[in-house]
Parts: C-alpha cells; structure tokens; sequence
C-alpha cells in the first residue's frame, strides 16, 4: 500500500488577524508541529502546499523531508491548494490513496493518522475521515479512484464536495473531540 500525505497551509489567516501557523503549539509554531503530526506516518511522499509568504514553514517542511508546493493564488480558497498538491502528487508516481491533512488543527495526534492508515489498509475503496459525536473533520483520506475529482475541486470547500459526491464511500473512525479543532479565531486558540 503506497500512501502519499498532502498538508495544507496557504490560507492569509484573514479571521485570525495574523499568520496562526506561527503562535506556538507544543514548543514550536503550529503549522511545524503539523508537520511533525504527518512525519511520524509512513507515507510514501509527504507534500507541503503554502503560500509564498510562509518561508519558515517551507524551510521546516524541506528539514523534515516534505516536497514544497507554493500556491500563488490562495485567495482563491482551499481548492486551489487541493488541486495543486494532488497534481504534484500524481506527477510523481502511483499512489492508493492520499491523506489531506490541514495545518490548523493543534490536537491532531500521530496514533489518528496512524488510525486512519490502518483503516484504509483494511477498506482501501473507501473515504476514510476521523469523526467525534457525530460531526466529522479532517484529515481525510482518499483512494486513488477519487484522485481525479480531487483535481476538479472548486471554492473553498475543498475535498467535502467529493464526499457529498460518495457519501456512500465515507468511513470514520472514532476520536476525541478536541482532536478535530481548528483554529480560525484567537478565541479558537484560547480553548486549545
């Protein structure tokens, strides 16, 4: 099973008012801690897509092995980003799936990434996301048969509107509640 990981980090921060990645998460900045959540995962390739303003965290994403997508047009919501890392990916080689993880999401740990590998091992066909209480959130991974509509995205929805599309491939695996936050606010930061 060959897995790629492609983060997501070209967002302005426009609702936080400042570059969020950088406010401190376990000792370091938030989006490098990110980084280190993916690295601990044997992914086959590990891609980075930011916007150009992030030299520090393209700088820790080379140190830690990540290739590094630039996205010149973030404005453009999460899609541009979306599309951009998946066409890298697929330039490079076959994958079985790809796991779209976000860069603002502090509480994610390693054992749910590894959770979801796992899982997709399993039920490689499937749409793999973690889910707590009902309410599902990211990283989400995607077999290879949806690559193509991943290359098609629009807005700033991302990857949920080829979910909406195959809701009947959606699997979940349990986790904490507080693992599935992400920060948009300062007062986000305040309930980390």
């Amino acid at each position: 099973m060959k897995l790629a990981c492609l983060l997501t980090a070209a967002g302005s921060g426009s609702r936080f008012g400042e570059d969020k990645l950088r406010l401190p998460v376990a000792g370091q900045p938030m989006g490098v801690h990110a980084l280190d959540v993916l690295q601990a995962s044997p992914f086959a390739l590990r891609v980075l897509v930011t916007s150009a303003d992030k030299e520090y965290l393209m700088e820790a994403a080379r140190e830690r092995g990540f290739a590094v997508v630039v996205n010149a047009a973030p404005e453009q919501g999460m899609s541009s980003s979306v599309r951009l890392g998946t066409a890298h990916i697929c330039q490079t080689g076959a994958y079985d799936g790809i796991l779209y993880a976000v860069a603002d999401q502090p509480n994610l740990k390693a054992s749910t990434v590894e959770q979801l590998t796992k899982a997709f091992e399993r039920e490689p066909d499937c749409i793999w996301a973690p889910e707590a209480g009902g309410k599902r959130g990211n990283p989400v991974l995607f077999p290879a048969s949806l690559f193509e509509e991943l290359l098609n995205v629009t807005g700033d929805r991302g990857g949920r509107q080829v979910i909406a599309a195959h809701e009947d491939l959606l699997r979940t695996v349990a986790v904490p509640p507080e693992e599935l936050r992400d920060i948009d606010t300062k007062e986000d930061m305040q309930s980390c």
